[in-house]
């Protein structure tokens, strides 16, 4: 999941729960605070009221053979002052036991008439109780829930010996009441006398309006949540397109330096901790770059340095040819590789005649004059593939490979006539150079070492014969 999908995902998680937190508490505790002020009210008009009914009747039984308490409730409340009404929040007699208390033989029923022979008698005189009234116009909510013929609250009611009397659906009628829901029954008092227990807790039956309330304020909590949700993702978006396009600059800068290009940088943006990893990154990238840039260079100096090295390590420091290590490293290599492949290979050495006169009569200066001269002409008229060094003092070698006896001695000699055809009076009036040469072919000598042996030899036998002259067996 990418970081702009999380950052969406927790805002709009944070603003769900925000606001089914806040929500859901408000919901709970509102409700139940008006069910508690309801059911407090509530408790306290059927505790006047039921204490009126006992003590204009004397007991229970005797009440509800006589009267109902609806019945009751409604002729107290026509005695009700002119614009005032009881409560109506008082439980109802269960129907069963409304119907019950018309058979009860004394029952009062205004429906039919007394037994032959009997007399109706009027009920007993009416005793005070305290009255409890409110405005002759209840709101509408409460109007309905009476046409809906369901009480919004049910209390519990029990004789003086715990018998249930109204069970409201926590306990059985005519059952006696567990000694565990006696507690904080409140006692209905007749002239001083226990004749009855009522719960003050009841339990609440929801009119239709009141579930219209709860889904209404349900409706308010999802679009709540619509709202949350839609300004969540609104903020994720705004927010995570503006720190995902600074943070995408960071990874393909990143992406850039793995590649190698190590000098990159990315737009600095606000003051927050992306602006200060972009201020860094760029820091880092630029003394990145410089540190590569001066390895690269120290890097480049030392190979020019071990390659300077390495040449002054084969070369000749006066001529600039190979010196005698190398040349006898290269020529083994050559000869393996002739005798391998069965390729020809020719050896020359040869060596500047009378260079000690020279130097004794015109120096050492322009004895070495001489020697880079000779140097020259060698290294240029030579083939690229073909060898050229000095061997030790005066004398010079050659390797050249792919090559048979009968054309190494046509190139000496070629070489050893621009040797003494070259104006050496431009380095000096009068001086006059030549070189006697020896050349081997013969590969079935063994090694490049007994090749040059051979070689050797050959030049000591021009020498010999006069010295200026190219010698060949």
């Amino acid at each position: 999941m990418s970081l702009r999908s999380k950052l969406m995902l927790a805002l709009l998680l944070t603003g769900l729960a925000s606001v089914a937190l806040v929500g859901g508490l408000t919901y709970i505790s509102v409700n139940a605070k008006v069910d508690s002020i309801r059911q407090q009210q509530a408790a306290q008009h059927f505790h006047s009221f039921m204490t009126a009914y006992l003590a204009e009747y004397g007991d229970w039984q005797t009440a509800i053979a006589s009267e109902s308490f609806d019945q009751f409730v409604q002729r107290r409340q026509a005695r009700a002052p002119q614009g005032e009404r009881p409560s109506d929040l008082l439980e109802r007699m269960p129907p069963e036991v409304d119907r019950q208390s018309h058979h009860e033989p004394g029952g009062y029923a205004r429906h039919r008439p007394p037994p032959p022979g009997a007399e109706q008698e009027p009920p007993p005189p009416l005793r005070e109780a305290p009255p409890v009234w409110q405005p002759e116009h209840p709101p509408p909510h409460e109007a309905r829930a009476r046409r809906d013929g369901q009480p919004l609250f049910r209390f519990l009611l029990t004789d003086a010996e715990y018998r249930v009397l109204l069970g409201a659906g926590l306990a059985s009628n005519g059952s006696i009441l567990p000694v565990e829901m006696r507690k904080g029954l409140r006692p209905l008092l007749v002239e001083g006398r226990t004749v009855a227990y009522v719960s003050p807790q009841s339990v609440l039956t929801p009119t239709p309006q009141e579930r219209e309330y709860l889904a209404a304020i349900r409706s308010s909590l999802l679009a709540g949540v619509a709202a949350a949700t839609a300004l969540a993702l609104g903020l994720g978006l705004l927010l995570s397109r503006s720190l995902s396009s600074r943070l995408s600059y960071l990874t393909d800068a990143v992406r850039a330096m793995h590649k190698g290009s190590l000098l990159q940088q990315v737009p600095v943006r606000g003051k927050d901790e992306v602006a200060e990893l972009a201020s860094a990154f760029n820091a880092m990238s630029e003394d990145l770059a410089r540190s590569h840039a001066e390895l690269n260079a120290s890097h480049q100096t030392i190979l020019q340095q071990a390659a300077q090295l390495r040449e002054l390590s084969i070369r000749d420091g006066l001529t600039g040819l190979y010196n005698r290590r190398h040349f006898d490293e290269q020529a083994a290599t050559l000869f393996n590789q002739g005798v391998r492949h069965r390729r020809p290979l020719s050896l020359m050495i040869g060596d500047i005649d009378h260079f000690k006169r020279i130097n004794d009569q015109f120096s050492h200066a322009i004895g070495d004059a001489v020697l880079r001269q000779v140097s020259v002409l060698l290294r240029d008229h030579i083939r690229q593939s073909d060898l050229v060094a000095r061997y030790g003092g005066e004398e010079f070698v050659l390797a050249l490979p792919e090559t048979a006896g009968p054309q190494a001695v046509a190139l000496c000699e070629k070489l050893r006539r621009r040797i003494e055809d070259y104006p050496w009076q431009e380095i000096h009036p009068g001086l006059k150079v030549t070189m006697s040469m020896g050349v081997s072919a013969d590969a079935a000598s063994g090694s490049a070492e007994a090749m040059l042996r051979q070689a050797d030899a050959l030049l000591y036998q021009a020498k010999g014969a006069g010295r200026n002259q190219v010698c060949f067996a």
